[in-house]
Protein backbone atom coordinates (compact mmCIF):
# COMPACT_ATOMS: atom_id res chain seq x y z
CA UNK A 1 0.00 0.00 0.00
CA UNK A 2 1.36 3.40 -0.97
CA UNK A 3 1.10 6.19 1.57
CA UNK A 4 2.03 9.84 1.49
CA UNK A 5 5.42 10.40 3.09
CA UNK A 6 4.89 14.10 3.70
CA UNK A 7 2.57 15.62 6.28
CA UNK A 8 1.28 18.01 3.59
CA UNK A 9 0.62 17.25 -0.08
CA UNK A 10 3.04 18.63 -2.65
CA UNK A 11 2.36 21.91 -4.44
CA UNK A 12 1.09 20.31 -7.67
CA UNK A 13 -1.45 18.22 -5.76
CA UNK A 14 -2.62 21.26 -3.81
CA UNK A 15 -3.06 23.34 -6.98
CA UNK A 16 -4.86 20.52 -8.85
CA UNK A 17 -7.23 20.08 -5.87
CA UNK A 18 -8.75 16.66 -6.67
CA UNK A 19 -9.56 15.12 -3.28
CA UNK A 20 -8.04 11.68 -2.56
CA UNK A 21 -5.52 11.91 -5.42
CA UNK A 22 -1.92 12.98 -5.70
CA UNK A 23 -0.15 14.33 -8.76
CA UNK A 24 2.63 12.09 -10.05
CA UNK A 25 3.72 14.06 -13.10
CA UNK A 26 2.63 16.88 -15.38
CA UNK A 27 3.34 17.57 -19.03
CA UNK A 28 2.72 20.54 -21.34
CA UNK A 29 1.02 19.41 -24.56
CA UNK A 30 0.30 21.35 -27.76
CA UNK A 31 -1.63 24.63 -27.57
CA UNK A 32 -1.10 25.04 -23.82
CA UNK A 33 -3.06 21.94 -22.81
CA UNK A 34 -1.62 20.14 -19.82
CA UNK A 35 -1.57 16.42 -19.01
CA UNK A 36 -1.73 15.55 -15.33
CA UNK A 37 -0.86 12.01 -14.16
CA UNK A 38 -2.51 11.13 -10.82
CA UNK A 39 -3.00 8.18 -8.50
CA UNK A 40 -5.47 7.70 -5.67
CA UNK A 41 -4.43 7.90 -2.03
CA UNK A 42 -7.39 6.01 -0.53
CA UNK A 43 -7.90 2.30 0.07
CA UNK A 44 -10.38 0.48 -2.16
CA UNK A 45 -12.70 -2.30 -1.09
CA UNK A 46 -14.05 -5.18 -3.14
CA UNK A 47 -17.55 -4.29 -4.40
CA UNK A 48 -18.62 -7.90 -3.78
CA UNK A 49 -17.57 -8.39 -0.17
CA UNK A 50 -16.04 -5.11 1.03
CA UNK A 51 -12.58 -6.50 1.87
CA UNK A 52 -9.87 -3.85 1.37
CA UNK A 53 -7.53 -4.70 -1.50
CA UNK A 54 -3.93 -5.21 -0.43
CA UNK A 55 -2.44 -7.20 -3.33
CA UNK A 56 -2.19 -5.25 -6.56
CA UNK A 57 -2.73 -7.35 -9.69
CA UNK A 58 -1.98 -4.63 -12.25
CA UNK A 59 -2.05 -0.92 -13.03
CA UNK A 60 -3.40 0.84 -16.09
CA UNK A 61 -3.83 4.43 -17.22
CA UNK A 62 -7.45 5.58 -17.24
CA UNK A 63 -8.36 8.87 -18.95
CA UNK A 64 -10.74 10.91 -16.76
CA UNK A 65 -12.66 13.96 -17.94
CA UNK A 66 -12.38 16.80 -15.45
CA UNK A 67 -12.92 20.56 -15.14
CA UNK A 68 -10.30 22.85 -16.64
CA UNK A 69 -7.84 23.94 -13.97
CA UNK A 70 -6.10 27.14 -15.12
CA UNK A 71 -6.78 26.10 -18.73
CA UNK A 72 -7.44 22.86 -20.61
CA UNK A 73 -6.26 19.72 -18.85
CA UNK A 74 -6.10 16.00 -19.64
CA UNK A 75 -6.16 13.75 -16.57
CA UNK A 76 -4.63 10.27 -16.60
CA UNK A 77 -5.31 8.17 -13.50
CA UNK A 78 -2.98 5.29 -12.67
CA UNK A 79 -5.80 2.97 -11.62
CA UNK A 80 -4.94 -0.19 -9.72
CA UNK A 81 -6.63 -3.57 -10.07
CA UNK A 82 -6.55 -5.67 -6.90
CA UNK A 83 -6.96 -9.33 -6.05
CA UNK A 84 -9.85 -9.88 -3.61
CA UNK A 85 -8.45 -11.33 -0.38
CA UNK A 86 -11.70 -13.08 0.63
CA UNK A 87 -11.62 -16.72 -0.50
CA UNK A 88 -15.42 -17.14 -0.58
CA UNK A 89 -16.02 -13.96 -2.61
CA UNK A 90 -17.14 -14.59 -6.19
CA UNK A 91 -15.08 -11.66 -7.47
CA UNK A 92 -11.44 -12.56 -7.89
CA UNK A 93 -10.27 -9.08 -8.88
CA UNK A 94 -11.62 -5.51 -8.80
CA UNK A 95 -10.55 -2.04 -9.89
CA UNK A 96 -10.20 0.77 -7.41
CA UNK A 97 -12.85 3.46 -7.27
CA UNK A 98 -13.06 6.72 -5.32
CA UNK A 99 -15.72 9.20 -4.31
CA UNK A 100 -14.63 11.54 -7.14
CA UNK A 101 -14.42 8.79 -9.80
CA UNK A 102 -16.79 5.92 -8.93
CA UNK A 103 -16.64 2.47 -10.54
CA UNK A 104 -17.01 2.53 -14.35
CA UNK A 105 -17.11 6.36 -14.42
CA UNK A 106 -15.12 8.26 -17.02
CA UNK A 107 -15.69 11.74 -15.57
CA UNK A 108 -14.89 13.27 -12.20
CA UNK A 109 -17.91 14.16 -10.08
CA UNK A 110 -16.74 17.76 -9.85
CA UNK A 111 -17.08 18.03 -13.66
CA UNK A 112 -20.63 16.67 -13.46
CA UNK A 113 -21.46 19.18 -10.71
CA UNK A 114 -20.04 22.09 -12.72
CA UNK A 115 -22.07 21.07 -15.80
CA UNK A 116 -25.30 20.82 -13.81
CA UNK A 117 -24.64 24.22 -12.20
CA UNK A 118 -23.97 25.77 -15.64
CA UNK A 119 -27.20 24.41 -17.11
CA UNK A 120 -29.28 25.50 -14.11
CA UNK A 121 -27.77 29.00 -14.03
CA UNK A 122 -28.28 29.42 -17.80
CA UNK A 123 -32.05 29.19 -17.36
CA UNK A 124 -32.25 26.38 -19.89
CA UNK A 125 -32.80 23.64 -17.35
CA UNK A 126 -35.75 21.38 -18.15
CA UNK A 127 -38.78 22.01 -15.98
CA UNK A 128 -41.85 19.95 -15.38
CA UNK A 129 -45.04 21.39 -16.84
CA UNK A 130 -47.73 21.52 -14.20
Amino acid sequence: MNELTLAHPDAATTIFNLKDYRVLETQILDYGKRRVHVESTVESGCPGCGVIGTRCQSRRWQRVRDIPVAGPVEVLWRQRRYFCGESVCERKTFSEATAQVPARARSARRLHGELVDAVVSSGRAATENA
